[in-house]
């Protein structure tokens, strides 16, 4: 994990250096005493994780922080202080810890443990695309997904983990044919077939069936879809007026997109 420390106490960031030395998969690749400076080295090299003083002259830590996460979304963010009072800024920041000083060695180590953790996490092998054309990649390669199978899993992702049920898979996808036990067969065998794509492409667990109908475990993939709603979402993922454009139902969220998307730009005039 490459790492960089921001602290105006040349001490405090050599105390820090000492201790955290000899640990596995970790490397302090900057020792800051200036904020820009840092935000600058971030901006143009790989970096996982930064350590920082909140207290500083010029752009404090709380504020470094957030242009940190601008720069770089999924950078792991951790706050060393002497006071505790800055605690609520740092929720709203998102930080992964907050340590304060005085620390130890162990302290630093149980933290690592956590952010190697929340590292692994991140790197999610499995990426989901709904803006343009529906795509699942594992380890960057397309899923061979087709037809109906394909479309029932489509739908049940814009659900992002709430279940949908089998009977309005059916009704949204097979769109005006009659619902019946006889037709319902079609979608079944259709759900059959998905299954057993997504077991030979091992990835078999993002869907899962309830008693009811269907669900997505989120936790085991990335969506640019879910990124941009939460705010998260890095250039190449943006929202450029397409979603899931081979599905007619897919119409009805891209107009709700398009009113967000709509907002957002007014929101960002106004700031200006």
């Amino acid at each position: 994990m490459r790492a960089i420390v921001v602290d105006d106490e040349y001490l405090m960031t050599h105390k820090f250096a000492r201790l955290t030395a000899d640990f596995d998969d970790f490397e302090i690749v900057g020792e800051f005493d200036n904020s820009e400076e840092a935000l600058e080295y971030v901006e143009e090299n790989p970096v996982e994780a930064a350590f920082l003083d909140i207290e500083m002259p010029g752009l404090n830590g709380i504020e470094l922080a957030r242009r940190l996460r601008e720069s770089r979304e999924d950078i792991l963010i951790v706050f060393i202080t002497a006071y505790e009072d800055y605690i609520s800024d740092a929720n709203e920041v998102n930080s992964d810890y907050y340590i304060l000083k005085p620390y130890t060695r162990e302290t630093l180590e149980n933290v690592m443990e956590k952010l190697r953790l929340l590292s692994a996490r991140q790197k999610k092998d499995i990426y989901i695309q709904t803006f343009g054309r529906f795509v699942v990649r594992k380890g960057g390669i397309p899923v061979k997904l087709t037809g109906k199978a394909k479309e029932i899993l489509a739908l049940v992702v814009t659900r992002r983990g709430k279940e949908i049920s089998n009977e309005e898979i059916y009704s949204t996808i097979w769109e005006g044919r009659p619902y019946s036990n006889a037709c319902m067969s079609v979608y079944y065998n259709a759900l059959r077939r998905l299954k057993n794509s997504l077991r030979k492409a091992g990835i078999e667990k993002i869907l899962v069936s309830t008693v009811r109908g269907q669900t997505v475990n989120t936790e085991l993939f990335d969506c640019d879809y879910y990124l941009w709603k939460d705010k998260k979402a890095n250039p190449g993922n943006l929202f450029e007026g397409e979603f899931m454009s081979e599905y007619s139902w897919g119409e009805y969220i891209l107009a709700t997109l398009l009113q967000e998307d709509q907002g957002s730009e007014s929101d960002k005039d106004k700031e200006l």
